[in-house]
């Protein structure tokens, strides 16, 4: 099928999920990001108010400092603490909740689809302003990294993906030659400070191409599609209300899906237990 019968890329802008199993996730994030707040700046009580709140659904703890990293060329890298960090993760381990005085992070190796995740976004939310009292968001971000592993899934790469997102990955370099690495980047606009950040590549065993995310010891495909939307204008933030928490994260969802399916076949569906 040709780019002109496929049609653009969000032509049809809502997709329905179709579940996979086992679906070629490495993980799924959701994070709303707000201003410092000075019930978090001021002691631990909200923190710890928060992490009782969620005990029940979130019993394991770690707290710990933020730290970020200098690079100054000549020089031994420079650690700087920037504020405390608390994780929360779920019975199974599977699924971490981690707030620092700025953000609130919900991430997941065990995605449920789009409705669960966002509905479970929102609580954590509802439960954060209920504590904090955070007035608005200044961001808000859905996340997804496909990673797609294994020697028979990778000799049928071309056959999973569509052209557009294979580059040369998708071309024969010749006899004695071998593609080891190759990763592409690319922004979408949606207006509004709505946008959908998309990597693909192909990486060797060991490699990463974002420190949060874990290596893998065989070569691996990834699709990476960060969609979000920003409100920097801290007089009109998305408001912290639970309804409308969940509805920017559906939306940015709904963004991010739309272009896995634009970039998948069929095909892959199928490999991975579904049925279109």
């Amino acid at each position: 099928m040709d780019r002109e019968e496929r049609g653009a890329i969000f032509e049809n802008p809502v997709v329905a999920d179709v579940p996979l199993d086992p679906a070629p996730l490495a993980r799924v994030i959701g994070q709303l990001r707000f201003g410092t707040l000075s019930v978090l700046a001021s002691g631990d009580e909200a923190a710890q108010a928060y992490m009782k709140a969620l005990s029940e659904d979130y019993p394991f703890v770690e707290q710990g400092l933020e730290q970020a990293l200098r690079f100054t060329a000549g020089q031994p890298v420079q650690h700087t603490e920037i504020g405390k960090l608390w994780r929360l993760r779920s019975h199974d381990r599977q699924t971490l909740v981690a707030l620092n005085n700025g953000a609130l992070t919900l991430e997941t190796t065990d995605y449920l689809g789009r409705t669960a995740f966002c509905d479970e976004l929102a609580r954590l939310a509802r439960i954060f302003q209920d504590v904090t009292h955070v007035p608005t968001y200044s961001r808000v971000a859905v996340r997804y990294t496909n990673r797609l592993q294994g020697p028979e899934t990778l000799a049928r790469l071309t056959e999973l993906v569509h052209p557009e997102l294979l580059g040369l990955v998708g071309v024969d370099p010749g006899p004695g030659v071998d593609l080891t690495y190759t990763l592409s980047q690319a922004q979408l606009s949606f207006g509004e400070a709505r946008n959908l950040l998309v990597q693909y590549g192909r990486l060797p065993g060991g490699a990463t191409f974002d420190p949060t995310i874990d290596a893998v010891p065989e070569p691996n495909w990834v699709l990476d599609l960060d969609s979000y939307q920003e409100f920097p204008d801290g007089r009109r933030g998305l408001a912290a209300e639970s309804h409308s928490v969940k509805a920017a994260a559906v939306a940015c969802a709904e963004r991010a899906h739309t272009f896995f399916r634009w970039a998948v076949t069929d095909q892959f569906l199928t490999h991975f237990g579904g049925h279109p």
